[in-house]
């Protein structure tokens, strides 16, 4: 495993750094862990424990963005049908 220190952002000559953790793919696999899942962490005297988050973000998947529309014009279609039922 890797600790990395990466610049976030300079704002105004202040430099904000990020830490990534690098875990290697055996011990992610093992896990049971996918690219993306939300994790909590607890830290506690020098030892920081990680577990994925009791409840987690609902989040539509990459790519969905036609089917997020279809649904907004679906509930939008279906409030003015009851405003003004077509013939």
């Amino acid at each position: 495993m890797r600790l990395h220190k990466v610049i976030n952002r300079v704002v105004r000559g202040t430099v904000y750094y990020r830490w990534v953790l690098t875990i290697p793919p055996r011990e992610v696999r093992s896990l049971g862990w996918v690219a993306g899942q939300q994790l909590e962490s607890f830290a506690r005297g020098s030892i920081l424990t990680l577990q994925p988050t009791r409840y987690p973000v609902a989040r539509r998947p990459r790519g969905s963005r036609d089917t997020l529309r279809e649904e907004v014009v679906a509930r939008t279609r279906h409030r003015f049908d009851e405003i003004d039922p077509k013939s």
